[in-house]
């Protein structure tokens, strides 16, 4: 049987609002006039009723109840899969009927007034036109071009909302008002994770809303995350962009900006500098990229330019689609095989989720944790990384540092929250999983090869030695960490290469010194012909000059924070012109690559 939870204000305050946790949604105060929304610093408060305790519903308070961040053992998404479809998710972008390239009719761009509208306009115009919807709530831009949510009534006010979003609102939070203002057929455009929580809102068997029948189309954008606005206008002032002069935010794709579009300028902003300076926490926790929990779901990638792709997710999505296409408000065209590719790339690495089986400490900051997944150890190779899920708190990016039969083994270091949040596991706990993802590193042209670990660069070079020695190559290994406790594999690779070179830097094991001082009499020592190495990078760059000084070949494994591990999301671009994916284009380079990052060497966790 599906219980309440009971918990309420105080344990949402604690739990997802104070952890950085809030995606800022606005379902909590969807049916609650005690919370309010504090729209500067972009999360809900109470105007005190709640402080102490809590008091709607005998402590089974409706704001944590359908919270899209809580429960999530109570209400997996499979759960809401079944609420929403019928069915569990079985395909790749979730349910779906149909998948277009869709653009905005011509004679529509004149009635709205702006070239820059968009398909989700034309979907509701004609859907207001038509009597399928009495109102739309979407959002529409303050003076500061931060989103506000609106209950829009009338087909001549929707333009008012055309053009990107780069920041969240709480649109949830006016489901209630257009109830009471005696809507029936409500639309509401969101965000993947606002798409989410409607649904929790909709279907929670507990509680009797009159949400599930009276929202009845909605419409979900792509989304790679959104941005603090706070944090976003300090990025703007940096690049003299005047938030009170914006008339437009659209996303450059082939370049991984955003454009800004002000009364004197266009300027481009790199997406991967928004992603490290604003971007929201939870953002980098969330799953669903495409809103597969959407009637319709709408975004830039997988299209030309000037197109949109649209994924029909169920009857009523599709009655609202083919009403706009009747009414000429929306022109189609298939998708080709290669920008289907694109769509599919968005979530094609699905989530295994998979038990821990074994962990080994190494120290108490450094642990190995072994998994079983078939699919990825048949698919991985050396160089590849996967990407770790821990729900409602991060992505983690990890090298592989061995595989056994279906095992897989993944050394970490707790050096963040999210690593704190994995290192809280044990065996037969559940993770989620990702992957292989990136490149190889490229050996065959080489004869002697020394590969160089530093730190935990060490787990990710590890699994490399037996490949090398499979093909019949002289392998020579240097490795190095500040301390004794901090040096993995020591025993495992003297096992493969008995010569296997041990520093630390205060002595406690092997030779006291940096692991880069003994390269260059190795170099020349061993007639090494490719360095192929894994560390801070700082460590790199100086492996990097003795390679360029001796001529020979290197390549290096990079890492960045990653989100979607495809290429498509810009948050882990590097490179002159910060066009470079690291998971895609890498994360292995080589010396020449490497010598155009202006970034290369200064990166940092």
């Amino acid at each position: 049987m599906f219980n309440k939870i009971q918990k309420g204000w105080k344990e949402l305050k604690e739990e997802v609002i104070d952890s950085g946790r809030c995606v800022f949604c606005g379902g909590c105060g969807a049916f609650c006039a005690n919370i309010k929304f504090d729209k500067e610093n972009e999360i809900p408060y109470d105007d005190g009723s709640c402080e102490e305790m809590n008091t709607c519903r005998d402590g089974y308070g409706l704001c944590y109840n359908v919270c899209p961040k809580t429960g999530i053992d109570d209400i997996p998404l499979e759960l809401l899969d079944k609420w929403v479809f019928g069915k569990e998710k079985k395909r790749i972008l979730g349910d779906y009927i149909d998948i277009k390239s869709v653009r905005l009719g011509d004679s529509l761009k004149q009635k709205i007034g702006s070239v820059d509208a968009g398909v989700i306009s034309g979907l509701l115009m004609s859907a207001m036109e038509e009597n399928q919807i009495d109102c739309a709530i979407i959002n529409e831009n303050d003076e500061k071009y931060r989103p506000e949510p609106k209950i829009i009534k009338e087909v001549n006010q929707i333009k008012k909302s055309v053009g990107y979003k780069p920041s969240q609102a709480p649109t949830l939070s006016l489901i209630g008002e257009a109830i009471n203002d005696g809507c029936t057929d409500i639309a509401v455009v969101g965000t993947p994770c606002q798409i989410q929580g409607l649904r929790k809102l909709q279907n929670h068997p507990r509680f009797d809303f009159e949400a599930y029948d009276l929202v009845s189309l909605a419409i979900g954008t792509f989304c790679f995350g959104t941005f603090h606005n706070r944090e976003l206008l300090n990025v703007l002032e940096r690049y003299n962009v005047d938030p009170n002069e914006i008339s437009k935010v659209e996303k450059d794709k082939s370049n991984f900006k955003l454009e800004f579009t002000t009364n004197s300028a266009r300027t481009g902003v790199p997406l991967n500098d928004l992603y490290s300076s604003s971007i929201r926490n939870a953002c980098f926790s969330c799953s669903d990229y495409t809103a597969s929990f959407a009637d319709i779901s709408i975004g830039n990638e997988g299209s030309e330019e000037g197109w949109h792709t649209v994924i029909i997710r169920t009857e009523r999505g599709q009655e609202i689609f083919d009403l706009a296409k009747e009414e000429g408000y929306l022109e189609t065209q298939e998708i080709n095989k290669d920008n289907k590719e694109i769509v599919l790339d968005i979530t094609r690495r699905k989530i295994d989720i998979a038990e821990i089986e074994k962990i080994d400490e190494h120290s108490p900051e450094i642990r190995s944790f072994w998994i079983r997944n078939a699919r990825i150890t048949k698919a991985y190779q050396p160089g590849n990384f996967v990407i770790l899920w821990l729900p409602d708190y991060d992505f983690l990016p990890m090298s592989i540092s061995k595989i056994d039969g279906n095992l897989l083994e993944i050394t970490v270091q707790k050096i963040g929250p999210g690593t704190e949040q994995l290192f809280e596991l044990g065996v037969g706990d559940k993770i989620g999983i990702r992957g292989p993802f990136g490149n190889t590193w490229n050996y065959e042209d080489a004869s002697n090869i020394l590969v160089v670990g530093g730190g935990m660069g060490i787990a990710a070079v590890t699994s490399l030695i037996k490949p090398l020695k499979r093909n019949k190559k002289d392998v020579f290994v240097a490795i190095g960490a500040k301390n004794k406790a901090s040096l993995i594999f020591e025993e495992r690779l003297k096992d493969l290469i008995p010569d296997t070179l041990c520093t630390t830097d205060d002595g406690s094991l092997g030779r006291k010194c940096y692991v880069t001082d003994p390269i260059e009499e190795i170099v020349e020592e061993k007639n090494i012909d490719l360095i192929l190495t894994c560390g801070p990078e700082v460590m790199m760059k100086r492996v990097l000059e003795i390679a360029e000084s001796k001529g020979i070949e290197l390549q290096a494994s990079l890492e960045r924070k990653m989100k979607c591990g495809v290429g498509l999301c810009g948050s882990c671009c590097i490179g002159e012109e910060n066009k470079t994916t690291v998971c895609k284009d890498g994360p292995i380079f080589d010396l020449n690559q490497l010598k155009s990052f202006p970034q290369f060497g200064k990166y940092e966790k």
